[in-house]
């Protein structure tokens, strides 16, 4: 829900640079997390301190690495996506294109050399209908904002991947601090770069839109997803992260007043399905089947 309501916090901000605000928002969440690491520590009772007797920060190296990973890809994924929805992509649709990133993922496997199952295969050319509904204007022209978004949905894809390896051996929450001090180092240099002068009577107006994105979006949501994936079935995790596309369009009719037409709706929904056909086992359900039968025969 954090991430869907995002979309459009997004596109209210989306009149500012996407690494300035890539650096905005990553830097308060770091100072979130610097904050609420103590306060959690002394809740757990894990023995663990934010800085060590030696005052550096207290990580494990597997910390470092894996945040710094997952920094990366997070600075590149969001930039790819603000740059989609200042460009013109409606938050609702951002939010379904983006939820491609769950049938991209059990593909990824191959990449590994796990063969992913049946249903997966029937799931991809689902998503593409869907996305050509949504996406696909007149002239069978695909417009630069939505691809510049499906672009981030793939790299998406490596950000929850990369946190399926590294989460099960991290403390989530160090974890995800260091994944936004590396998002702000990226956004920052590159900000220097490409967007200066700061325009910061712009930032100040955008000032909601950007702390929601900060705390709500990246310094909670982001980091329930390291913690939560490191404990939780792949598949259930999967499910809940692709309903954001539900709320980013409930999220743009409350906040935005967007609207679509029919035939991107009808899009909405395919993708839609196809992100559920990707993450559900047909041979779990047959063999439930099979179970509940047998049940039903002896009771006969």
């Amino acid at each position: 829900m954090l991430w869907g309501f995002a979309f459009s916090a997004q596109k209210a901000a989306s009149d500012v640079p996407p690494f300035t605000l890539g650096a905005i928002r990553s830097v308060i969440a770091v100072a979130f997390l610097a904050a609420l690491i103590p306060a959690l520590d002394k809740f757990t009772k894990n023995g663990r301190k934010i800085l060590t007797d030696k005052k550096r920060p207290d990580l494990t190296k597997i910390e470092l690495i894996g945040g710094s990973v997952a920094g990366i890809i997070l600075a590149v994924a969001s930039a790819f996506q603000q740059t989609g929805l200042g460009e013109g992509t409606d938050a609702g649709k951002a939010a379904f294109i983006t939820a491609l990133y769950v049938v991209i993922v059990p593909l990824a496997s191959l990449l590994f050399g796990k063969r992913p199952p049946l249903n997966v295969y029937i799931s991809v050319p689902i998503a593409v209908v869907g996305f050509y509904f949504l996406c696909i204007k007149q002239g069978f022209s695909l417009v630069t904002s939505d691809l510049l978004v499906l672009i981030c949905a793939l790299i998406f894809a490596a950000h929850i991947i990369a946190i399926d390896y590294f989460s099960p051996s991290c403390d989530g929450v160090r974890m995800s601090l260091v994944q936004f001090a590396v998002a702000f180092l990226v956004n920052a240099v590159l900000a220097l770069i490409f967007e200066m002068p700061l325009n910061t009577h712009l930032i100040a107006e955008r000032l909601p839109a950007i702390l929601y994105l900060a705390i709500g979006s990246s310094g909670i949501a982001y980091t329930l997803q390291i913690v939560g994936q490191k404990d939780c079935d792949p598949t259930v995790a999967s499910i809940l992260l692709s309903l954001e596309s539900v709320f980013g369009v409930i999220g743009a009719a409350l906040f935005l007043g967007e609207r679509m037409l029919a035939r991107e709706y009808f899009g909405c929904a395919v993708v839609f399905v196809a992100v559920i056909l990707s993450q559900l086992d047909f041979r779990d359900i047959g063999a439930a089947l099979k179970i509940k039968k047998g049940k039903n025969e002896n009771k006969t």
